[in-house]
C-alpha cells in the first residue's frame, strides 16, 4: 500500500487468527479422560510402552484432559490403549 502524501510504503492491517483452544500443533489426541488420576495412569501405560505423551485441558469441560502424542506414535498409542483398557 502506498501512502500518496509522502511516497512511503505502509503496511495494511494484518489480522492474526487466534488458534483454537484445542490446537496443539503437531500433537494428536489419543484419549480423553475425566480426571488427573486417570491421566496419570494412561501416561504411565503409554510410557511403559515407549510412547511419549502429555496432557492438556479439554476446552471448557471441567476436569477433562486430552492425552496427546506425536503423530508417528498415534497408531501404537491407540493399539496400547485398546488392548489395556476396557
Amino acid at each position: 500500500m502506498r501512502d500518496s502524501d509522502n511516497g512511503s510504503h505502509r503496511m495494511g492491517k494484518v489480522w492474526r487468527r487466534r488458534q483454537p483452544d484445542d490446537d496443539y500443533g503437531l500433537l494428536v489426541t489419543v484419549a480423553t479422560v475425566f480426571d488427573e488420576a486417570t491421566a496419570d495412569d494412561v501416561g504411565r501405560l503409554l510410557r511403559d510402552h515407549g510412547i511419549r505423551s502429555t496432557r492438556a485441558p479439554v476446552g471448557r469441560a471441567r476436569g477433562r484432559l486430552r492425552i496427546l502424542v506425536f503423530p508417528e506414535d498415534a497408531g501404537r498409542a491407540y493399539d496400547v490403549l485398546f488392548l489395556h483398557t476396557s
